[in-house]
């Protein structure tokens, strides 16, 4: 019998630009994100992980940052419990946006 890798804690909702921009990231950079949405669905805060920045201006309220290469990768979390597929995740990770360092703000 296979064994399955646990669920992450958190469901993860990817915006439609974002996925746009994913699709057209170079291969290392694709790599590097997948790599650390893989940590942030599996942590227990995602907001606490190091490499998580907070925007500035107030106008972003919950939205944080993490950096891959040149390109920013927007993300938020929503903590109200979800059930998706029969599995209960902690809440939801909205992946918003990825931008090139020089459009990022």
């Amino acid at each position: 019998m296979k064994k399955r890798n646990p669920p992450h804690q958190w469901l993860l909702n990817i915006q439609p630009d974002a996925k746009h921009t994913f699709d057209t990231l170079p291969p290392a950079n694709k790599q590097g994100v997948f790599r650390r949405l893989r940590e942030l669905l599996n942590a227990d805060a995602p907001y606490s992980l190091p490499f998580v920045e907070m925007l500035q201006a107030k106008k972003f309220g919950r939205v944080r940052k993490f950096r891959v290469g040149d390109y920013r990768v927007f993300f938020a979390v929503e903590s109200t419990e979800v059930t998706h597929l029969k599995h209960t995740y902690k809440g939801t990770l909205f992946l918003l946006a990825i931008r090139d360092r020089k459009d990022a703000y």
